[in-house]
């Protein structure tokens, strides 16, 4: 570390070395800030992909038992007249629902996640009152 000149005043020094220590605590003190409202974000996050996949999988579940059911209905409503043509209309109802599903996972898919949204804003409100 280089030393000032002779002609600044021990006092002056010593404030000059205090001002650069609480620069120091206040900097680890924002960067502690930040990194905790990270953590905090990125728990929430796992909680709220935990709950949404457990609804989903339900979801899924029972709606597949429902139109397992539903299909099996049809068929047998139209078993001596129009089986065939029964079972034709429901695969090609479970191929529309299939295709449709996956242009909405795409979709989905490409909209930009949210995640660490509040803790960038953050960073860039530290860096313009940095600037100032």
């Amino acid at each position: 570390m280089s030393e000032l000149p002779d002609s600044v005043p021990i006092e002056h020094q010593q404030g000059i070395l205090a001002s650069i220590k609480t620069l120091g605590v206040t900097l680890v003190a924002v960067v502690h800030t930040r990194l905790e409202i990270l953590a905090t974000e990125v728990e929430e996050e796992k909680m709220r992909l935990a709950r949404i996949t457990l609804l989903a999988i339900l979801a899924g579940f029972f709606l597949g038992m429902a139109l397992l059911f539903l299909s099996i209905l049809a068929v047998t409503l139209f078993w001596n007249d129009h089986r065939i043509a029964a079972l034709g209309s429901i695969t090609v109802f479970y191929v529309l629902l299939g295709i449709s599903s996956l242009f909405w996972v795409r979709f989905r898919m490409s909209r930009k996640s949210k995640l660490f949204a509040i803790s960038l804003e953050e960073l860039r409100k530290d860096y313009t009152e940095l600037q100032t």
